[in-house]
């Protein structure tokens, strides 16, 4: 999985990303530069260890997720190409977007726009990923209408209708990710990795001073942005409690009454957007954390494992992590008519323990 981090320049999106994955990358500064970072974090996952109890692996595997932090991105970029185009090429292979919206007031760091206003820059990214992706559907759709002169192919017809129906949607203000599209719909459109399409993540960066307002600052954006998770945090705080040992930061934590890290939140928040579950194996003496989407089958879980699998697909054992535990062996679980075999359709469910049995 791979979320990209968007927002304008002096927000804190590169604190919020050196506290997610404990880099050093710059600061202030960098918000002027072109490119970007990128970071991969193991998700922590308690299940794990409580399965490893029962398993005793010799290797434990969780899943990952890759950050990728774009310098800030101003109003007029998209149309004045003020971007490198591998920065939009790089956002377009991601499979989420977190938007990090300035709310803390600091003189000493400047605002692009001379003032805070949450809901302006927040319309203003709106706006320049719209641009992005009508600079791609308009250049589509002028080679689709000399194409469909000379021949009417069914396919391109129908990617010139999503695309039409999707440019009518940016111009007058919606997200691709608003509209009711089919599967076909869908199909049609995959390949362009629109930047609106995507999931999307709102993040506010509040001040320290604000925490105990946290929960009344996103509930005011909530009111406006009810398709959207939003989650608020103080990047710069999480940025130097990151830099701190594990239990010295768990001490500052609980004494300013922070339940959990910014990590642990926004990767949280991240499996919502997504709509992902995290299913387990255990192969080889390695044991194993997967992610997949919400409402998939143990064929799918197969086919994340490897293609073979999907293949081969024979069936499912499964067991929630949970009961497993309380079992203390898959040996006893299935003595005691907890371990279940499910076929291909099986919807797969947060927790699951699969072992799967295939023939190739």
């Amino acid at each position: 999985m791979k979320i990209g981090i968007v927002g304008l320049p002096y927000v804190g999106k590169t604190s919020l990303f050196n506290a997610l994955t404990q880099s050093d990358a710059e600061t202030g500064t960098y918000a002027a530069k072109k490119g970007w970072n990128i970071g991969s974090v193991k998700v922590p996952d308690e299940r794990l260890a409580a399965l490893a109890e029962v398993f005793k692996p010799k290797r434990i595997t969780p899943t990952s997720i890759d950050y990728v932090d774009i310098a800030g991105v101003s109003k007029g970029d998209i149309a004045l190409e003020g971007l490198e185009t591998g920065v939009i090429a790089e956002l377009r292979e991601v499979d989420a977007l977190a938007h990090i919206v300035r709310v803390f007031e600091d003189d000493t760091v400047p605002h692009v726009d001379g003032n805070i206003n949450p809901e302006r820059d927040i319309e203003t990214i709106d706006i320049e990923l719209a641009f992005a992706d009508l600079g791609i559907i308009d250049n589509r759709l002028d080679r689709l209408v000399r194409e469909l002169r000379t021949q009417n192919i069914p396919t391109l017809v129908h990617e010139r209708t999503v695309l039409e129906r999707c440019k009518e949607a940016l111009e007058g203000g919606t997200p691709i990710r608003e509209l009711s599209l089919s599967p076909e719909d869908e199909q049609s459109i995959r390949g362009y990795g629109f930047l609106t399409q995507k999931p999307l993540l709102l993040i506010l960066n509040i001040s320290e001073d604000k925490l105990d307002s946290a929960e009344e600052i996103r509930a005011r954006f909530a009111a406006s942005k009810r398709q959207i998770e939003i989650i608020t945090l103080s990047a710069r705080l999480e940025m130097e409690l990151a830099r701190l040992e594990a239990e010295e930061a768990e001490l500052f934590r609980a004494e300013m009454g922070l339940s959990e890290s910014a990590l642990a939140r926004v990767i949280d928040a991240s499996y919502r957007t997504l709509g992902l579950i995290t299913f387990f194996t255990v192969v080889s003496d390695e044991l194993r954390a997967w992610t997949l989407k919400s409402e998939m089958t143990a064929l799918d879980a197969a086919g994340t494992i490897h293609t073979d699998m999907a293949r081969g697909f024979i069936r499912a054992e499964t067991i929630p992590w949970a009961n497993l535990v309380d079992c203390g062996s898959l040996t006893e679980a299935r003595d005691n008519g907890q371990l279940r075999l499910e076929g291909k359709d099986y919807r797969v469910s947060d927790g699951d323990v699969l072992t799967i049995r295939f023939s190739v």
